[in-house]
């Protein structure tokens, strides 16, 4: 009798309590909460500080700030262009002229796409402009949606978008995507739904350091059934593989690194057949089998190869999964084969490769060239991959470990 009087007097005392200030989401969960405090006012700020230093046991402090407080440029902007800040004028806040990317790249094709098309709409995770949707926001306001800083959400809403008919576009970094990595399984590929992901940032991105680069996505999204992966070479093939991904019936991933494209592209949206590869330069004593911009890479080594007597056959191979079933065609007619790719060696393109060759009987020697089992330290992209032997001299190197000039001079 006392217990259940003592339970009803504290469940009034709370409800009392709520009217007058409401409960948290974080005391529910039993931690202490102190705020909102205004961040601008340093005293308060202070002193919210200190009292949380004298609890014992985890404390959440509520601060809120204004955006680019003092900073007019930062204030006015109304979208996300100083979440991550390049070379800037600090008078106007305007950032610096650069060229095209592969980010840019990517945007024109999806706005080219949406017009002949109502029926696609495009996902964002708060990185609009980071991911090329600016101007589709802006030309298309009722068509995008930015569902803030909630990655799984954003894919069990393409879902649903897909499920009544609509073509989702979901477009977030690599390392971000792995959050939603269930979603993705359950949500979209289970029900087989045709919901692209432009996965922004893949490979070795540079100096926002070991959380974003972007190395894990060809191998957690390999294991994932029904998911088609393609890695475009150039911007041409972005624009074939983005019309690819929307006219197929499934889920479909489409990877681009960060940085400056090579080349504008006004190749018109077609599609390609999955799984195609397409052979860049034919040989005779190697296979280089690639995929996304280390294709390039893979070219600038054949060069330097041949200059050392090796002939090497470079194959696009476009797509990581479906593997294209001539690889092992073209692996059985060369005395070796190297793979490379800017992802994990494990369980990603290489991996895949093996996989394929081992199953056809075909035994000739071959290593993987990717990122090792670590995470990668901050760095220019161009030093990082030279170090990591995924730049030409580093893939000559490895042909010459595995085929050295002199046997194939010999032979």
């Amino acid at each position: 009798m006392g217990h259940s009087a003592y339970e009803t007097a504290r469940r009034m005392k709370n409800s009392l309590k709520q009217l007058v200030a409401p409960i948290s989401i974080f005391e529910t969960l039993g931690l202490k909460y102190g705020g909102p405090i205004d961040g601008h006012d340093l005293q308060a700020v202070e002193k919210a500080l200190r009292d949380a230093a004298r609890i014992h046991g985890p404390v959440v402090v509520h601060v809120v700030t204004n955006k680019g407080q003092g900073y007019g440029p930062a204030v006015a902007d109304k979208v996300d262009k100083f979440h991550g800040v390049s070379t800037f004028d600090p008078d106007s806040g305007a950032a610096a002229k650069k060229g095209l990317d592969w980010t840019d790249v990517f945007g024109e094709a999806l706005c080219e796409a949406a017009e002949s098309d109502e029926r696609i709409v495009a996902i964002t995770a708060a990185m609009a402009s980071s991911t090329g949707l600016l101007e589709f926001s802006q030309r298309f306001p009722d068509r995008f949606f930015d569902v803030g800083i909630a990655e799984q959400h954003a894919v069990t809403f393409a879902a649903g978008l897909a499920m009544r008919g609509l073509r989702p576009v979901v477009c977030i970094y690599s390392t971000f995507l792995q959050r939603a990595f269930d979603q993705i399984a359950c949500d979209v590929a289970l029900h087989r739904l045709p919901v692209t992901f432009v996965i922004d940032r893949a490979g070795i991105t540079g100096a926002d350091g070991p959380s974003h680069h972007g190395f894990l996505d060809l191998a957690y999204l390999r294991c994932i059934p029904g998911m088609t992966i393609s890695a475009p070479s150039s911007p041409d093939e972005l624009r074939r593989m983005f019309a690819t991904a929307l006219a197929g019936d499934g889920p479909f991933s489409l990877r681009i690194p960060r940085g400056a494209a090579p080349s504008a592209s006004s190749e018109p949206l077609e599609a390609v057949p999955v799984p195609s590869v397409v052979i860049r330069h034919r040989g005779q004593d190697l296979a280089l089998f690639a995929v996304g911009k280390m294709v390039a890479v893979a070219m600038q080594a054949q060069e330097k190869l041949g200059a050392l007597g090796i002939s090497t056959t470079v194959v696009d191979a476009r797509f990581v999964k479906p593997l294209a079933p001539e690889l092992s065609a073209i692996a059985a007619r060369h005395r070796a084969v190297i793979t490379v790719e800017d992802g994990v060696a494990s369980g990603g393109f290489g991996s895949a490769v093996t996989d394929l060759l081992a199953s056809d009987g075909v035994t000739v020697p071959i290593v993987r060239l990717g990122l090792p089992d670590r995470f990668i330290e901050h760095g220019a992209q161009a030093a990082l991959l030279g170090q990591l032997g995924l730049d030409a001299d580093g893939i000559a190197a490895a042909a010459l470990a595995l085929l050295p000039a002199t046997e194939v001079l010999a032979g």
